[in-house]
């Protein structure tokens, strides 16, 4: 199995917010995307980054406020579909997306592919239809970032197999086996937002654990450091999001072979990009 990471818009945040202690300018937080290319499968999606209807969808009020908190850059180039065309990769050869949480800086490219299956946690889902108005975008939901068919296409993780995940993984324990062939693990991170997973996967030799929102970078997985008292406003539980930090950080500090990769992290994906070329 092959994986790429797609550097798909990014969003600009102060830095204090993410880690006690950094600085209140603004950093630039880039938005991963995870591309899989499965010898059985064809082509699948780890979420689909920023995509230029984040725009439209954060023109009215209230929703305006999440683009001024979260101000989104998306060039013509790093659009997904643009990637992907750059790669001979049409949006219909992309059979499966693997959505790690809800929040619209990670689900704004599903219309782009209408013959996707979505994957993904039936909780978050769940929670996500059930919010609206304020309370809807306090925890980061867009609505009309979702596809209309949604309920026709979506597979839920919850069905998939358990899967006991071997000790190298400690302090994790369980995994949903998505394709039934070990291939695609679910991890559930709770904490950051309701039916918030990560997946782990074998790429050449190198486990490789795609960890969504879990922590925003690499640096947090270190120093296990909490964000910022105001983060707490978005997450969905503070006490599960700092238990799945403590947990990223034992993982990462018993097991410095399994690749870690935040979906906000540039090092990381800098990182990984150098590894892999």
């Amino acid at each position: 199995m092959n994986l790429q990471l797609l550097h798909v818009g990014h969003c600009f945040h102060p830095e204090a917010i993410i880690t006690r202690g950094g600085a209140w300018k603004a950093q630039q937080f880039p938005a991963i995307v995870g591309l899989f290319r499965h010898p059985r499968l064809g082509y699948v999606l780890f979420d689909t980054g920023y995509a230029k209807r984040f725009l439209q969808a954060t023109q009215p009020f209230p929703q305006r406020f999440y683009r001024w908190l979260t101000p989104m850059h998306l060039c013509d180039k790093q659009q997904l579909q643009t990637q992907l065309k750059d790669q001979g990769i049409a949006s219909e050869d992309i059979r499966h997306i693997f959505i790690s949480h809800f929040h619209a800086d990670h689900i704004a490219g599903l219309l782009d592919f209408p013959h996707a299956t979505y994957i993904c946690s039936r909780s978050g889902l769940q929670s996500m239809r059930q919010r609206t108005g304020i309370s809807a975008l306090i925890k980061g939901y867009l609505k009309n970032l979702m596809p209309v068919d949604f309920e026709h296409r979506v597979r839920f993780i919850e069905t998939s197999p358990e899967y006991q995940l071997p000790v190298d993984m400690a302090p994790f324990s369980k995994a949903y086996d998505i394709f039934n062939d070990g291939s695609f693990l679910a991890i559930e991170l709770p904490g950051h937002a309701f039916g918030h997973f990560g997946l782990l996967t074998a790429i050449g030799g190198e486990s490789v654990f795609l960890i969504g929102d879990a922590c925003w970078t690499e640096k947090t997985l270190i120093t296990a450091s909490r964000p910022h008292p105001l983060a707490n406003l978005v997450l969905s539980d503070t006490h599960q999001y700092y238990d799945t930090i403590d947990k990223l950080a034992q993982l990462y500090g018993y097991n410095q072979s399994i690749r870690i990769v935040p979906s906000h992290c540039m090092s990381s994906y800098e990182r990984f990009c150098a590894h892999h070329h």
